[in-house]
């Protein structure tokens, strides 16, 4: 690590006068100098110190843990600076993840996140509950997964198409034992339906919606107990199905998939422990899902 004083003097004078071209405007500095001079300075951290907006900017984590420290004496500053490289290199701290209540009752995603504490045991895991897209950067969020169709607040993060959740219409026996046959999908329009808001806006209109839930769990219970028809991802009705449970209807019906994307704020800075994670997403669902 390579850490130029200048550079950490620059992100002072940027943070304490509101922004790049005000600082550069008032010590009589190039603007593009001081920003092309912060951005070496985050490379050699390791880490975002700036949100760079049209008129200000706004500290990161990390800029306000640096900024903190930064009128220590310069040996103190050094370390500082060197304790936030190392952060970033360490399998260690805490990483937040968001998502969504589809994808908490899962039981592979709880079993992916299982053999991460397991194999890192030095970060603490922080899982927050969130339908829709937050500012990863100002929330201090490390990774967001999202249902295809949720609208990304920031465009500039990274997004990746990932997870593709093929879906099944299913019920309990007793449920088709006692009601109308289903042989094709017009039939369905007589029974009480039960899905999610990620495939309901794809769904045919006139369908007797029961009930609508972010809860797949709640929906799999529903269905259990004879409540009516239930669209849920095959993967998570998959025991059930095998231990007669539950039973496929219109086994051959194409349905909507649930499709999943994750999100990161940026590539070029990403920590150590947020790349384990994002690794294990890929190994776990693609190759899961792919079988």
């Amino acid at each position: 690590m390579n850490i130029n004083l200048d550079d950490l003097h620059l992100f002072v004078l940027t943070v304490q006068h509101g922004g790049i071209s005000a600082a550069a405007k008032q010590h009589s500095l190039q603007r593009s100098k001081v920003s092309r001079r912060l951005q070496e300075l985050e490379k050699a951290l390791g880490c975002q110190l700036l949100i760079r907006t049209t008129r200000q900017i706004e500290l990161t984590e990390n800029g306000r843990l640096l900024y903190q420290q930064i009128n220590q004496p310069l040996s103190s500053v050094a370390q500082a600076a060197k304790l936030l490289a190392n952060q970033q290199n360490s399998l260690q701290g805490v990483l937040r993840i968001a998502v969504p209540a589809a994808l908490i009752t899962s039981n592979m995603f709880t079993l992916l996140l299982e053999s991460y504490l397991e194999q890192f045991p030095d970060v603490l895991l922080e899982v927050l509950h969130c339908q829709e897209s937050v500012d990863l950067k100002r929330e201090n969020v490390d990774i967001q997964i999202l249902p295809d169709g949720v609208k990304v607040i920031n465009e500039d993060y990274v997004q990746q198409s990932l997870l593709r959740f093929p879906s099944s219409l299913v019920a309990s026996p007793s449920y088709l034992a006692s009601h109308a046959a289903i042989n094709c999908f017009d039939d369905l329009y007589e029974h009480p339906m039960m899905v999610s808001r990620y495939n309901m806006a794809s769904l045919p209109d006139n369908l007797t919606l029961r009930l609508s839930s972010d809860d797949l769990r709640l929906i799999q219970h529903m269905a259990s107990t004879s409540k009516g028809i239930a669209i849920l991802p095959t993967i998570l009705v998959r025991d059930a199905l095998q231990s007669g449970e539950l039973k496929l209807v219109l086994a051959e019906e194409r349905l909507p998939e649930v499709k999943l994307t994750l999100i990161y704020p940026y590539k070029e800075f990403l920590p150590e422990k947020t790349r384990a994670l994002i690794q294990l997403l890929r190994e776990a669902f693609v190759d899961t899902i792919a079988s």
